[in-house]
């Protein structure tokens, strides 16, 4: 196929490039040229910004666009005046209306009128419109991904990586409570796999795109983290559950510095979303343990400091104060 991805330099979008690229496809990647990154040599690359002029994109018909940084309708209303037979466009599992109960499926209603000064609701109905034409403009052959919080190497936001870093450097480690609530996440090797799977065997509509394979609790997440960091060498670790209330109490920011924890009711749906119609679909997930190998191999290898989490002289002083 002849591919033309929207953005496609920072994270899941460099992870679509290469799954791309892997199946054979041509590729162009229309960018500002202000990200650094190495993609893969066959990669075409045209500069521009999307916020303007696309004329640079204007003299091929492409059999798919792949948008991957869409976040505002006026975006994709230019974007689809591009020829293109196929368009897949990235969205969020934040689209939808509701999730304040589990295992929100594709046909729950999305986000429609929305409060512009509150960043969950304009990040998801913004997303929720940008769907909307998408689907309108394309009709018989779009496919709309929602993913949930994505995984992996190159991951710009830091949240998954925390755990993965924070277990590593061992000790007594500051985690929400209970341990047996549940946490989603998809790797963005797997979602960028289930993107070109759906773009070459010409699936259309729309897939909640989480996991991991099996329902996960926080805490099977972090003894994954503990066996990966020990094989590493890592000192051991000893997690202190805290609870949730008191910490709420204590001004820690729930989901940026406490990643994979959102203890507010309306959104209590949000780490147990439905994945069953991708995985009928052919989406395939790896092992956690893969997920975390490769985050930790990036994250070594990478003099980058985290933006995510809580830090280390903080966390010390709340362990005091709860213990």
């Amino acid at each position: 196929m002849n591919v033309l991805v929207l953005g496609g330099t920072r994270f899941a979008g460099r992870h679509i490039i290469e799954a791309l690229v892997l199946g054979g496809h041509r590729v162009v990647c229309f960018h500002r040229g202000e990200t650094v990154c190495e993609l893969p040599p066959e990669v075409e690359v045209r500069l521009g910004d999307r916020n303007g002029d696309l004329s640079a994109l204007d003299s091929e018909r492409w059999d798919a666009i792949v948008d991957v940084n869409a976040y505002e309708s006026a975006q994709v209303e230019r974007s689809l005046e591009l020829r293109a037979n196929r368009y897949a466009f990235i969205s969020t599992v934040s689209v939808y209306r509701d999730l304040s109960q589990p295992y929100v499926a594709e046909e729950a209603p999305t986000i429609e009128a929305f409060d512009p000064t509150d960043p969950a609701e304009r990040y998801g109905g913004n997303k929720a419109a940008c769907e909307r034409l998408v689907e309108a403009r394309h009709p018989q052959t779009f496919v709309i991904l929602r993913p949930g919080l994505i995984a992996g190497k190159w991951d710009y936001t830091g949240r998954f990586a925390y755990w993965c870093e924070r277990v590593l450097r061992g000790g007594q480690i500051l985690v929400p409570a209970p341990p047996d609530r549940h946490v989603q996440f998809v790797d963005a090797a797997d979602l960028a796999r289930f993107a070109e799977l759906a773009l070459s065997c010409e699936l259309s509509g729309i897939f909640n795109v989480v996991g991991p394979a099996r329902s996960t609790t926080m805490q099977e997440l972090l003894i994954t983290c503990e066996s990966v960091a020990g094989a590493r060498g890592a000192p051991p670790s000893r997690f202190f559950w805290a609870d949730g209330a008191r910490l709420v109490g204590g001004g820690v920011q729930p989901w940026t510095e406490m990643p994979l924890w959102v203890p507010d009711a309306q959104w209590a749906g949000l780490m147990e979303v439905g994945n069953a119609k991708a995985l009928a679909a052919g989406l395939t997930l790896r092992p956690i343990t893969d997920t975390v190998n490769a985050v930790l191999d990036w994250t070594q290898a990478s003099e980058a400091s985290n933006p995510a989490g809580i830090d280390a002289r903080r966390e010390a002083e709340l362990l005091a104060s709860l213990g």
